[in-house]
């Protein structure tokens, strides 16, 4: 996986670059920047959908992020994607995660992060407002994908009903970060000697047999690409990785959550 703080690598392959005067630069100077955008519009959209009860609702804040061709915004706030501390809150982002600098400002609040898509339109106004706001709704569904996450670090749901992965403890140990379709996230520990297929089938015994329809994994970051269950962890490059559970037969991969 790459490092985020490997800004010149990283920026090659996914990041849009604008002039000095946030002016979009022209497709031939940036082919990857409209694949960027698609990209990360739709991994977030992947993992981040769930319904939030009433009960929830009370210290809820919503942050908007729009994705322009010539930068992005954070409630009203423009930020450049040739700069390090928006390349790193974008990765955050597209993994699902909650950006740390947003974790420091809501300590106690749950975070609502809805990302829209406007990589055709230039955004006109570059005044630095962050400014989040609070409110309420039930907008399971919507036309842009959302990300709702804890403000508090987030590990595993269910720790004591993880199937145990037997370790070698003579050999590096790395964690690895699983989304599972229905936009549940485990943290599970393997050797890097393990394969991909020992991944899938820690999968299938957290889930069950009957609850486990046919599906492949997949990396989110630096591009989207389908795993060889054949490798081992180090041979694909997946030490500290984030991998998606992708279904195979159904096209809604938040299918047990819209049940509710």
């Amino acid at each position: 996986m790459k490092d985020v703080d490997n800004l010149k690598s990283v920026k090659q392959e996914w990041v849009c670059e604008t002039g000095s005067d946030n002016q979009p630069l022209s497709n031939n100077q940036q082919p990857n920047c409209e694949y960027f955008v698609d990209s990360l519009f739709e991994e977030a959209q992947k993992v981040g959908s769930k319904c939030v009860s009433p009960t929830e609702q009370k210290k809820q804040v919503d942050v908007n992020i729009k994705l322009w061709k010539n930068g992005f915004t954070v409630n009203d706030d423009f930020r450049s994607y040739s700069d390090g501390a928006s390349q790193q809150f974008l990765n955050s982002i597209k993994k699902g995660e909650l950006p740390s600098e947003l974790q420091g400002i809501f300590d106690k609040e749950e975070v609502d992060v809805k990302v829209e898509d406007k990589k055709n339109e230039i955004c006109l106004s570059t005044k630095p407002v962050f400014q989040p706001f609070s409110g309420q709704g039930h907008r399971l569904g919507s036309a842009t994908p959302k990300i709702v996450s804890k403000a508090k670090n987030i590990e595993v749901e269910n720790k004591n009903n993880l199937s145990a992965v037997p370790l070698n403890n003579l050999e590096p140990i790395t964690n690895i970060q699983i989304w599972l379709a229905n936009g549940k996230r485990i943290v599970q520990k393997f050797n890097i000697s393990h394969r991909v297929s020992h991944i899938k089938d820690f999968i299938e015994k957290y889930q069950g047999s009957q609850r486990s329809p046919p599906f492949s994994l997949a990396t989110a970051l630096p591009v989207l690409r389908l795993l060889d269950e054949t490798l081992t962890l180090e041979e694909a490059d997946l030490q500290n990785a984030v991998i998606i559970q992708r279904l195979q037969k159904t096209a809604a991969p938040f299918r047990e959550l819209s049940e509710h």
